[in-house]
């Protein structure tokens, strides 16, 4: 038999073995199914004999019945190690070693039927019917030719059953719970309409089944293949992750080592700027001091530039957990940055408020991150508030993490923009327009190392109107360092 017919699906390979489908491993589970209810079976059919003979007063070959019935376990146990031997073949041929095993099965089962049926009452046996059953089963395990093999085979044994004991080739005998027409077998219409009755059934039932199972079958090939074209879109975005990691590592690198090219001379060039505005080297004439006091605050500029870059830089070079960690008291954090913000805070009249939850967890991190993270949401807070506007700073607890909220009642992000404000260099369009200060880095810097520490930030914001970050970090108990 066809191993792609008798499974209705084609095999999916590998580099050395072919991979079983879901038809071919159902077929190999339910032939253990099979041979396990088989035993069952022996032991119904079985019981049967022995309750009839002893309630009903019949003239039946019991002797032939339960030779009969005993031949079930003999083939079922051959049909076990054939079974078990299958299931340690190379895949390739577990397929069609299966598919074969199936087929002797339910050929045996239908000649032990036959001869059950023919030995206890023929054509007035109501047991006939059970041939269905096993209709039902080759239609869903096999193939669409091998079912209708089997319903031939069974409509052979039924033929041969009524035609034999019509002519008298087979001895008939009465069923005790027959038709009640001990006659039936000889009536060549009712022989014939019997007859008739059994292969369109048979016929009919298989049609039936296979056309729903090659339905189901084709849809598993389907599901088969959008798997594996799946997997392959996961393989190459896996493949295209990877580079684009790779490239933004090296963007990365490359980064760090310009900005460390560019500190050293920027800081001398801000150093000798100082010294000469200072007046160290002599007094200096007052248009000459502000052209002078311009260019250092632009080298300043650009040496906050350069601190955030080898900021970023480092954080997506690293590993999320090769930062030394402990566990850092958020209060005390918050209080340290506070002290070092409020001075630019009280310049322009803002106020800032703290509110600190009695519960509010502790956090296993990287302190020298986490102040980073902290000093750069509330220096935006305060840069993009309004003169004479307030600040609030709160941490509390939400289940196993510590809630950070910064919110100013300044310019507010558009909401159009909302969705670029981490990006790399991007400031808003309002931003730009309220104060020239600024790298378009901070809340990059602060996202690495929210993702870092296996946290979440959500911005709430209107235009005009104030914004809140919040920033979720998972919370420890204060017991973990490392």
């Amino acid at each position: 038999m066809n191993q792609d017919n008798a499974q209705g699906a084609g095999s999916v390979k590998s580099s050395s073995n072919s991979e079983l489908t879901l038809s071919q491993l159902e077929l190999i589970e339910r032939i253990g199914w099979l041979i396990n209810l088989r035993w069952v079976a022996f032991a119904g059919v079985t019981a049967t004999i022995l309750i009839v003979k002893k309630v009903f007063v019949c003239d039946l070959p019991w002797t032939k019945l339960l030779l009969a019935a005993s031949a079930i376990p003999i083939y079922n146990a051959i049909c076990l190690v054939l079974w078990r031997r299958v299931r340690r073949l190379h895949p390739e041929r577990v397929g069609r070693a299966s598919a074969v095993l199936a087929n002797v099965q339910i050929s045996c089962d239908l000649a032990v039927l036959g001869a059950l049926i023919h030995l206890s009452g023929g054509l007035e046996n109501l047991f006939g019917f059970y041939f269905v059953f096993h209709m039902v089963i080759a239609s869903i395990l096999l193939s669409k030719r091998a079912a209708f093999g089997q319903a031939t085979l069974a409509v052979g044994i039924f033929w041969l059953i009524a035609i034999g004991e019509y002519h008298g080739w087979l001895p008939h005998y009465v069923s005790p719970v027959g038709m009640g027409n001990p006659k039936l077998y000889k009536d060549p219409i009712q022989v014939f309409a019997a007859c008739w009755v059994m292969t369109t059934s048979l016929y009919i039932c298989v049609y039936f089944a296979t056309s729903i199972t090659a339905r189901l079958r084709k849809r598993e090939q389907e599901v088969m293949t959008l798997s594996k074209q799946l997997q392959q879109t996961a393989d190459s975005l896996r493949e295209a992750y990877q580079k684009l990691a790779e490239t933004e590592r090296a963007k990365s690198k490359y980064l760090r080592k310009v900005a460390h090219e560019l500190r050293s001379p920027l800081a001398a060039i801000e150093s000798l700027l100082r010294v000469v505005a200072e007046g160290l080297h002599g007094e200096v004439p007052k248009r000459v001091l502000n052209t002078i006091s311009r260019a250092r605050a632009r080298t300043q500029e650009l040496l906050a530039l350069v601190r955030d870059l080898l900021a970023l830089a480092a954080l997506k070079e690293a590993p999320a957990d090769s930062a030394p960690r402990c566990t850092c008291d958020f209060k005390a954090l918050l209080d340290e940055t506070i002290s070092l913000i409020r001075p630019q805070a009280e310049s322009r009249g803002i106020r800032i408020e703290t509110r600190v939850s009695w519960d509010a967890p502790c956090v296993l991190g990287n302190p020298e991150q986490l102040q980073e993270l902290l000093t750069n949401l509330l220096s935006n807070a305060v840069k993009y508030s309004y003169d004479g506007g307030k600040v609030e700073a709160r941490l509390s607890r939400s289940g196993d993490f510590l809630k950070i909220e910064v919110a100013d009642q300044g310019i507010g992000i558009d909401e159009a923009e909302q969705s670029r404000i981490f990006e790399d260099f991007y400031r808003s369009k309002d931003a730009r327009e309220f104060t020239a200060e600024g790298t378009g880095l901070g809340l990059s810097i602060v996202k690495a190392i929210v993702d870092s520490h296996g946290g979440s930030i959500l911005l709430e914001s209107k235009k005009g109107a104030g914004t809140k970050f919040t920033v979720l970090l998972p919370g420890t108990d204060g017991s973990e360092d490392s």
